[in-house]
């Protein structure tokens, strides 16, 4: 009986031994406790965050409409790429949000909203007309206020962000105009 009573705290004290040994020989992971360093987001952040992700969405369901009811394969080509671009704006503008602990909007702005209903009831070649001139100028109004997040904002994270959507911004802008040009 002595030797199993002896048995027991020996097995211990020797699994103490390696166990300590094992945390010895493995490098610490200075990611894993490091604290954040990054400037937190900033209310210029945070704004911007809100209202490029409620364009997001309403431009998601606008590029949607034109694909189904624009009258000419540009509309209908430019909807598609406000689709898939915005949509990939949104997915990225998600995740950092979530990273950086802001709450976003789950729907786009009661005036966005207003302006999709509008373009519902539109059909035909004043469809495209209003669609394309709703959407450059809700592209104008995003790139500025992008822009000032690229020269103004806090957050590294963000800024970075803004600096992608402002390229992509700038190139739904000029799609347009040129789609509106005929």
């Amino acid at each position: 009986m002595r030797t199993t009573s002896l048995t027991l705290p020996l097995s211990v004290a020797a699994l103490a031994a390696v166990l300590a040994g094992c945390a010895a020989d493995v490098a610490p992971n200075p990611e894993a406790a490091a604290v954040r360093t990054d400037t937190q987001p900033s209310e210029q952040d945070r704004e911007w965050m809100k209202t490029i992700h409620q364009g997001n969405l309403s431009e998601v369901q606008a590029g949607r409409l034109a694909m189904g009811k624009g009258t000419t394969k540009q509309v209908k080509s430019v909807g598609k790429m406000l689709v898939e671009d915005h949509t990939k704006l949104g997915t990225k503008v998600t995740q950092a949000a979530a990273q950086l602990g802001i709450e976003l909007p789950t729907s786009p702005s009661k005036a966005q909203r207003a302006e999709v209903a509008r373009l519902q009831e539109v059909t035909g070649q004043d469809f495209d007309q209003d669609f394309l001139s709703g959407m450059i100028k809700a592209h104008k109004e995003a790139l500025a206020a992008t822009k000032t997040e690229v020269s103004k904002g806090a957050n590294p994270t963000v800024k970075a962000l803004a600096g992608t959507a402002q390229q992509s911004l700038q190139q739904h802008l000029n799609a347009l105009k040129k789609a509106q040009a005929g």
